[in-house]
């Protein structure tokens, strides 16, 4: 995984982006009074920045949104502020009004130097995502494919308040003091297995890859065909040493 797809998934918990406003939301009924009627209509074309759907209880079920309107963190039916979460695409969310994964699109380009990213996420439940089809790049330097990822059972509230105060701070020692404690928080989250990589299979860097992973994220077990078609299975230690490897006779 590149630094830049690690941090992105890892500031996803972690970071931060100012409380969108609602361009178009279906409003419950009062349950005080009788149901109102339902409503439909037929439409040739619809264009608009966001489109929020929400259970009867007002809580979130799927947002569709601009890079500009999209929601922050929605945790428990409230929603956060997010200071880094500058892609557009869809947020999904589970009966607890919970973020529970999504599908974002990115890229970005200065000078000579480019960026772009697509993802589809699904979230272990109270925690961060746990299946995740992934494409990312880096000046030309690719790689795409399948993840799994363990995530320890953690509570995830402080952090995500700490995020919205970050989101929040009006000057610049405000946030280097909190982001001093994000990154604090988040070392002591990966210490217990925050994000743990048990599962590739993909491209990397021209090679086709499968790994297969310890409980500490060690890689184990690596099949890989090379750019010149030479395949191999590799045996490793938790130190990542080789101890058997298996190549194609020539």
């Amino acid at each position: 995984m590149t630094p830049a797809i690690r941090n992105g998934l890892i500031i996803a918990w972690l970071g931060a982006l100012s409380v969108a406003s609602i361009v178009l939301a279906i409003q419950p009924a009062d349950s005080a009074q009788a149901p109102a009627a339902a409503h439909t209509a037929d439409y040739d074309e619809l264009t608009v920045q966001r489109i929020n759907i929400v259970e009867p209880n007002g809580n979130p079920r799927v947002i569709i949104s601009s890079k500009q309107r999209m929601a922050g963190l929605y945790w428990g039916g409230k929603e956060y502020q997010h200071p880094t979460r500058d892609e557009g695409g869809f947020l999904f969310f589970n009966d607890d009004g919970d973020e529970v994964g999504g599908m974002i699109f990115k890229s970005h380009k200065q000078g000579d130097k480019s960026a772009a990213s697509a993802s589809m996420l699904f979230d272990q439940y109270k925690q961060g995502e746990t299946l995740g089809l992934i494409y990312g790049e880096e000046n030309r330097q690719r790689e795409a494919g399948l993840r799994v990822w363990d995530q320890p059972d953690i509570e995830m509230l402080p952090a995500i308040a700490l995020s919205d105060q970050l989101a929040r701070a009006t000057t610049e020692a405000q946030r280097a003091e909190l982001n001093a404690q994000l990154k604090k928080m988040a070392e002591e989250m990966r210490g217990k297995g925050y994000f743990t990589e048990r599962f590739f299979a993909g491209k990397q860097l021209g090679e086709a890859v499968l790994k297969l992973a310890d409980a500490q994220g060690h890689p184990r077990l690596v099949l890989k065909v090379d750019p010149q078609g030479q395949a191999s299975i590799e045996f490793l230690d938790a130190a990542g040493k080789t101890t058997n490897r298996l190549a194609a006779v020539k």
